[in-house]
């Protein structure tokens, strides 16, 4: 078989559906296996010419491919947007606890939502009682594609691990104390989301279905002028001499009228014929029923020790250090 004086390259070439086209091809010249005999005997001119008509035909093949290759711009946006729309549809609902204290697999207490999840543990370690909880984005979008940690903002919202306690209250207490302090974010399903959070609840550049972001209030400009008629308002202009005259007549006729009648005396409420009990006293105007706990109780155990007895995180019985001090109080 006679080897051809050039050879091709066409390694370049590759099509990926809804991506990228590359057509590469190119020639490699052999000198060893080139046979310029039938150009001997032509004149130069004559070999010119033929250049020039090779070029104009190589031309042309290019145009055609330049088409094609246009014609592929849109089959294969069109694929690609079917790809990604198909990629949103597929991302699955976050599943949460529908703004209720669950207990989970590893003994740790989870609420969640759509948008939120709060979760804590309180296990007993030797003598202290060690609390670890977090606040967090429950971040559907992240199920695609790959998030960088360094990027902003961050799915953790906040975040304290290992906090010790010497007593079980105490530890109740301080993460009663960070519900209540985001206890809004868990008033419905889905709460509005923070602009910044936006691409957690995002796929393919789309916000997913169900989700709203918050809307952002314009703050009003005041000028110059504003100010100046804010301060007009609030500092009326002194009246005209002659009406404060007329006003001071006023005033002296008033003092020549008789005074007005005395006034009756206020007769004193007859006071409750039963006597009070010693050692009680009366409600102030400030006590009410005390507020039911949303945290539950029921911390884990390192070890295989019972578990401790539930607290009642709010209303709970005064110790007796408590009265006594009332005692001396009083």
């Amino acid at each position: 078989m006679e080897k051809n004086f050039y050879e091709i390259s066409a390694g370049g070439t590759m099509l990926r559906e809804g991506s990228y086209l590359d057509i590469q091809r190119s020639l490699v010249y052999r000198g060893e296996r080139a046979d310029f005999t039938p150009f001997l005997n032509v004149p130069l001119k004559e070999l010119e010419k033929q250049l020039k008509a090779s070029k104009v035909e190589e031309q042309k093949i290019y145009d055609q491919l330049k088409e094609a290759a246009e014609a592929w711009d849109e089959h294969g946006a069109q694929t690609l947007l079917l790809e990604k729309a198909i990629e949103y549809l597929k991302v699955p609902e976050v599943k949460h606890t529908a703004n209720e204290w669950k207990q989970q697999k590893d003994g740790s207490w989870e609420i969640s939502n759509l948008v939120y999840k709060m979760t804590f543990s309180i296990v007993k370690f030797g003598d202290e009682w060690k609390l670890t909880w977090e606040l967090s984005y429950t971040a559907p979008g992240l199920s695609v594609g790959y998030w960088g940690y360094t990027r902003s903002p961050r799915q953790r919202i906040e975040y304290e691990g290992s906090k010790k306690y010497k007593t079980l209250e105490g530890a109740q207490k301080y993460i009663q104390s960070k519900f209540d302090q985001y206890a809004d974010h868990f008033e419905t399903l889905s709460p509005r989301i923070p602009k910044e959070a936006k691409p957690f609840f995002s796929v393919n550049g789309q916000l997913l279905q169900g989700y709203a972001v918050m809307r952002q209030v314009k703050k009003e400009s005041i000028t110059l002028e504003d100010l100046m008629a804010q301060l007009d308002a609030s500092f009326p202009a002194e009246a005209p001499q002659e009406q404060v005259e007329t006003d001071r007549d006023g005033d002296a006729a008033q003092e020549q009228l008789p005074s007005a009648a005395p006034k009756a005396p206020q007769t004193e409420e007859p006071k409750s014929s039963v006597p009070e009990e010693p050692g009680l006293e009366k409600p102030t105007l400030f006590e009410t029923s005390p507020k039911p706990s949303v945290i539950p109780a029921g911390p884990q155990t390192a070890a295989s020790e019972p578990s401790p007895p539930k607290a009642i995180w709010s209303g709970r019985k005064q110790s007796t250090l408590h009265k006594k001090r009332a005692a001396m109080v009083r």
